[in-house]
């Protein structure tokens, strides 16, 4: 009787002692996984902050930019009715003085370099003729509007693509985030099996084996959540 006794002592301590030492490795593999845990929510919350900021930023860059094209259409439309003004006044006077009517054709002229003038001011004032990358190559050209569209929205554009950036990091550590929850959950089972080992003599080497299996599930779970 007392053989059998010393025989299945050494045997329980070892298994006691192999489920403190999975009961610790848990702890610490636990501990890690909270680490990255925290460290994905703070990734998460930083990237939606930016994805925010950048979001405003490119909603006020197409409010300017919107109301930037107003004006400078608006301009442009008042510069080429200006300019037509004057050189259809200019050819009436033409005409006038062909025909030898000479009562009116003063007061056109004068009128032609009313209009005329107002362009030139508008011209002074507008982007599309000031501006050397949309203002026309050779004299009575028109403006590159093609160039204008292209790089009057490239702002807003290249904010949109940072917002869109932020967004998808958002989602990915906010979805590793969870991830780690779940592992988390999952390694509180081998917590539960540890405990029910460390209590049962008869059942401890099935628990402490199905905590061994569901840690090293969690492992490699959790090896693919950081490569992801």
């Amino acid at each position: 009787m007392t053989e059998a006794t010393t025989t299945t002592t050494p045997s329980t301590n070892r298994f006691k002692t192999l489920v403190l030492v999975l009961t610790l490795l848990n702890t610490i593999f636990a501990a890690v996984l909270s680490g990255l845990q925290v460290d994905a929510n703070i990734r998460a919350n930083d990237a939606n902050r930016d994805s925010q900021y950048y979001a405003v930023l490119v909603s006020d860059e197409l409010i300017r930019e919107g109301q930037q094209s107003a004006y400078d259409m608006k301009l442009l439309t008042t510069i080429i009715k200006d300019t037509q003004q004057s050189l259809v006044m200019n050819f009436t006077a033409l005409e006038l003085e062909q025909a030898g009517d000479d009562a009116n054709i003063a007061e056109l002229q004068i009128q032609s370099q009313v209009a005329e003038a107002r362009a030139e001011t508008g011209k002074s004032f507008s982007r599309f003729y000031s501006d050397p990358r949309y203002a026309p190559t050779e004299e009575g050209g028109t403006p590159m509007l093609d160039t204008y569209v292209t790089d009057q929205y490239q702002a807003a554009n290249e904010l949109l693509e940072k917002q869109n950036t932020a967004a998808d990091d958002y989602k990915k550590w906010n979805s590793k985030a969870d991830a780690y929850v779940a592992v988390l959950t999952v390694l509180a089972i081998t917590f539960f099996l540890l405990g029910l080992a460390q209590s049962s003599e008869r059942m401890r080497l099935f628990f402490a084996a199905s905590a061994l299996v569901i840690t090293l599930g969690a492992i490699v779970w959790t090896g693919f959540i950081i490569i992801a």
